[in-house]
């Protein structure tokens, strides 16, 4: 590795520095398995591979990297693996509209086809996906990416289905599930969203055939009236006691259907009857299923009307909706309607309303391996953050159904399974899925048509991108330590991972699972491309740098909540980044040419100070970071670099000049900060002459002895010098000021210091006190102040003092306000809390100041 000589330049331009910094780790080969030490593995959740990164990935690559850094240099062999997803339903509706563009449809094409235009559709998208990887910062070994459609995948994903198929976990059988008629595809029950709308519940009346009479049902989805083949009451209910077995004339059909007794109809609802609609209502589907009932479907595929009179045939469940009531009502067996809300079902991408169709499709029995996930958790194999997540995911696996696995579209990994043609019930597992049908036997049997839903090989990605099953190089990271991941995935990926990594290996795929919040916009509403509020991270990068978004994402932030993303504080990432760049100017110009050995070399109080400092917030990030505290280390770092070194230790050797002190806390400040702004640390590092290494691959800082007793001392010493230069900002005017003090050895032994750090014309010995004194310090120390201008001061704080009351009291009256917590942005409401405690800091401050004058002028009066 060639080191650049060069001193650094008078400001940190990011742009300049990022993409070579970036390219040196990659050639030193620092982010590789190094195969020794203590395995430390994450892999990172697969972007999608068909377009552009958003801020949410930005959040997790950075504290997936944070982590990983961190334990590298603790000197554990850390691992970050990335990956790219082929995304199956979502990277298929971004080309389902390049199609809509060129004027084509899905049924232009033969699977195989399709399956060729998408890959190179995603080909062309994967290579941007990991330069953005790369400006983000994500120290990953780019020689172990994989693809969720590689081959290794497949075939892996193909030995867990074959499994499971023998096990008789995996099995095809025709029920209800959720299609979405846009796509005309399948989805898993997570996969649906449900959403609060207001609808109507239309009352109509049936026929009653045996006695003379109605029965009156109400419904949300007269449409489906077209597909009823039973009045279903309850067994106890005593008003329908006698009608049960009877049967009702289907209004607009004709058609005869019974009434039935089932105790899922609750009595209270309604009129205590429902119609009963098998192919088109869940709960429907499983009376039927008791009752042995007719499956009638009338909505297609499509969407479309089928299997109804011709007045209805084709026409939309929309467009039947309002015909068939117009029907009713003309033949007046509407008995009325009332406004609802309701939760309808909706196409996750799309937002079309779900049907509840029957369709064949292929499902995986979940109980036994949501079983075995639960004992996981409970035995504590695994933890989570936040803690409480573990019992959420408990209860959703109690509560879990069998997962449909099939999906109607030809972009993902084609369902390992042939039918026979003499028997259609007949099923072959069988890998040649590029053919269309195979010969066995002598029975040729016919492809299955359907794709895997992704989640079922993305369930598998820890132990399919370590090679565990293989014994592979990687397979001494598995389990991974930790999953980093979104909160919103918890069910879809996460808890799958669990059940499917328990099932094929025996252990845990991981040790903890770490879940962030989403990123919302900067008003804190969620972001999407319809709202035109998505923020793109490579713009934040291009004007403030990575470091500075890296920081700035991270900082406030808690685990799993969602909260607003603040260009302020990406502001205040780029200042720290700053910071960090002068400290190193000024360190380097003192330097000089020569070749110190960074270690304390202990002159003076400071010295001891920086120690002290520089010790407590190593320990302080490390308990912070295997806590997951990510916020909480950031802030440490910031305050430790900001106010400990540069506003305090850099002025003091303004005048105290220690070399190889300076060099150390340089050092140790670039270690400290590496994992959360890799790049302006390490090119600070590239530029320091006596570093021949890179930084990303050096060891976490290490504590240094240091004399406590001088630390505190300095701690007093710099209380003093705090206090004076906080009053004299308050003093009108901007002239200097001297310091008197009596009988002060600290203050004696440091004058000159002292003078120099609160820029003071001169520290004075004085026999008797005079002018403002300076109490807070805890020090017999006053500014020597004329009465007039320590008039004007305490009317000054008098005034301050009742402004600041007055807006503390309106910040109360506004956070008591329970329609401003519940109605405001979040952000606007913790902004207000910040504000509040400032307000309070700030009258407790002046109230002090005050009253220290008061008590100066009482024992004044008193002489």
């Amino acid at each position: 590795m060639t080191r650049p000589s060069m001193n650094l330049a008078k400001t940190y331009t990011p742009n300049d520095y990022e993409p070579t910094i970036y390219a040196l780790w990659e050639s030193s080969g620092v982010f590789k398995a190094k195969g020794q030490g203590t395995p430390y593995s994450i892999i990172m959740p697969p972007p999608n591979a068909n377009g552009n990164l958003h801020v949410g990935h930005a959040l997790g690559s950075a504290l997936q990297d944070i982590l990983i850094r961190y334990r590298r240099m603790r000197g554990d062999d850390a691992l970050y693996i990335p990956g790219a997803d082929h995304a199956g339903f979502e990277t298929w509706v971004v080309y389902e509209k390049e199609l809509e563009k060129q004027g084509k449809t899905r049924f232009d094409y033969t699977r195989e086809q399709l399956y060729s235009q998408v890959w190179n559709f995603v080909d062309e998208q994967r290579g941007n996906m990991e330069l953005q990887l790369r400006a983000l910062g994500a120290g990953v070994d780019w020689n172990t990416l994989v693809f969720t459609l590689d081959k290794k995948v497949i075939d892996s994903v193909y030995d867990s289905f074959e499994k499971m198929w023998q096990d008789q976990l995996i099995y095809r059988s025709e029920r209800m599930v959720n299609f979405c008629v846009k796509h005309q595809t399948s989805f898993a029950d997570i996969e649906v969203v449900h959403k609060n709308e207001k609808g109507k519940l239309w009352s109509i009346a049936y026929p009653t055939l045996d006695k003379v009479g109605e029965i009156i049902v109400a419904t949300t989805r007269p449409e489906t009236m077209l597909g009823d083949t039973a009045i279903a009451v309850h067994p106890d209910d005593e008003r329908y006691k006698d009608l049960i077995g009877t049967k009702v004339q289907l209004p607009l059909i004709g058609r005869e259907i019974p009434i039935i007794a089932d105790d899922y109809v609750d009595r209270s609802f309604g009129t205590g009857a429902v119609k009963i609609t098998p192919a088109h209502d869940p709960n429907d589907f499983a009376i039927a299923e008791r009752h042995q009932l007719e499956r009638i479907q009338v909505i297609n595929y499509d969407g479309t009307m089928i299997n109804v009179p011709p007045q209805y045939a084709g026409l939309t469940a929309e467009e039947a909706r309002k015909k068939v009531l117009s029907a009713l009502s003309i033949e007046e067996a509407l008995r009325g309607e009332q406004e609802i809300e309701h939760a309808v079902g909706h196409c996750y991408k799309c937002g079309s309303i779900i049907e509840p169709l029957v369709k064949e499709q292929w499902f995986v029995k979940m109980q036994e391996l949501a079983k075995n996930a639960i004992t996981a958790i409970e035995k504590g194999d695994i933890s989570f953050t936040p803690h409480n997540k573990a019992q959420v995911v408990i209860n959703y696996l109690k509560e879990l159904r069998d997962w449909n696995i099939s999906r109607q579209i030809p972009w993902g990994i084609p369902i390992p399974m042939f039918h026979s043609t003499t028997d259609p019930e007949t099923w072959l597992f069988d890998r040649r899925v590029d053919e269309t049908h195979i010969d066995v036997d002598g029975t040729t049997y016919v492809r299955e048509e359907d794709t895997l839903d992704t989640w079922f090989s993305s369930g598998q990605w820890p132990f399919i991108t370590t090679d565990y099953l293989t014994n592979g190089p990687l397979a001494r990271y598995f389990p991974n330590a930790v999953m980093e991941t979104a909160g919103d995935i918890l069910f879809a990926w996460v808890a799958r991972m669990l059940m499917l990594g328990l099932y094929r290996t025996g252990q845990v795929p991981f040790r903890h699972v770490y879940l962030h919040g989403l990123v919302l916009d900067e008003k804190g509403i969620k972001m999407s491309k319809s709202k035109g509020n998505v923020i793109n991270p490579m713009e934040t990068i291009s004007e403030y740098g990575s470091d500075a978004l890296r920081m700035g994402i991270v900082s406030s932030r808690s685990a799993a909540q969602n909260q607003a993303f603040s260009r302020g504080k990406v502001i205040a990432g780029r200042n720290f980044c700053n910071k960090l760049w002068n400290i190193a100017r000024f360190i380097e110009g003192q330097v000089g040419d020569s070749q110190p050995t960074p270690h304390p070399d202990l002159h003076s109080m400071a010295d001891h100070w920086i120690i002290h400092r520089l010790n407590q917030a190593i320990s302080t990030v490390e308990q912070q970071l295997d806590d997951y505290r990510f916020a909480e280390a950031a802030e440490t770092l910031y305050h430790v670099i900001w106010d400990d070194v540069a506003d305090w230790y850099i002025e003091v050797s303004k005048i105290e000049k220690h070399t190889s002190m300076l060099a150390w806390v340089l050092d140790t400040s670039l270690r400290l900060a590496h994992p959360f702004a890799p790049f302006v640390t390490e090119t600070i590092w590239q530029s320091l002459n006596w570093h021949s290494d890179v930084l990303a691959g050096a060891a976490w800082p290490e504590q240094k002895d240091c004399n406590e007793l001088e630390a505190a001392e300095f701690g007093r010493l710099k209380r003093l010098v705090a206090e004076t230069r906080y009053v004299t900002s308050e003093l009108p005017g901007n002239e200097r000021y001297s310091l008197l003090y009596m009988d002060d050895s600290l203050v004696a032994d440091n004058a000159g210091l002292i003078q120099h750090l609160a820029k003071l014309e001169t520290v004075e010995h004085v026999d008797q006190a005079r002018g403002l004194r300076l109490a807070s310090s805890g020090r017999d120390a006053w500014l020597d102040i004329s009465p007039e201008i320590l008039y004007e001061h305490q009317t000054n704080l008098e005034k301050r003092l009742a402004e600041a009351r007055a807006e503390s009291e309106a910040l109360e009256k506004r956070l008591a306000n329970d329609q401003y917590i519940t109605k405001a942005p979040p952000e606007l409401v913790e902004q207000s809390r910040e504000q509040l405690q400032a307000k309070h800091s700030l009258v407790e401050r002046l109230a002090r100041e005050l009253q220290v004058i008061s008590e100066d002028s009482s024992d004044s009066s008193q002489l």
